[in-house]
């Protein structure tokens, strides 16, 4: 039996409108801030196990991000699997890995990998302090 794909640790991400307005709902939930970016209009607030991104202005649409995951052996699985990549691996102008496909609902499954994220994922398996 074939192993199955190693997609890194996922997180939800939100295309919303009023970043305060949202980080303030999700406050109310029990959400922490982990990372505070709101000058540059995001943020990642965590509960538990989850992290959840919350972007104002830089995401079309709400998607799952995969991150620790080897981008190129991901798409090539992914190929494998009879699928179609609707963005081709590619190294980002920031020095991180993607990719990205679509489910078929339309909802985008995006991955994103930086260097040392996938030195830590290797490591420990996860990226989420929990």
């Amino acid at each position: 039996m074939k192993n199955p794909m190693d997609l890194g640790e996922y997180f939800p991400c939100l295309d919303v409108e009023d970043l305060q307005a949202s980080i303030d709902f999700y406050q109310k939930l029990g959400f922490e801030i982990t990372s505070d970016e709101r000058k540059d209009n995001w943020a990642v607030l965590q509960h538990n196990n989850m992290a959840l991104c919350l972007y104002q202005g830089h995401i079309d649409s709400n998607l799952i991000n995969f991150r620790g995951g080897d981008i190129n052996e991901i798409a090539e699985q992914i190929k494998e699997a009879g699928l179609a990549l609707s963005k081709p691996a590619i190294t980002e102008e920031d020095g991180s890995q993607s990719a990205e496909i679509m489910d078929p609902d339309g909802n985008v499954i995006y991955f994103n990998t930086f260097p040392d994220e996938r030195v830590e994922y290797l490591k420990s398996g996860k990226l989420i302090d929990y």
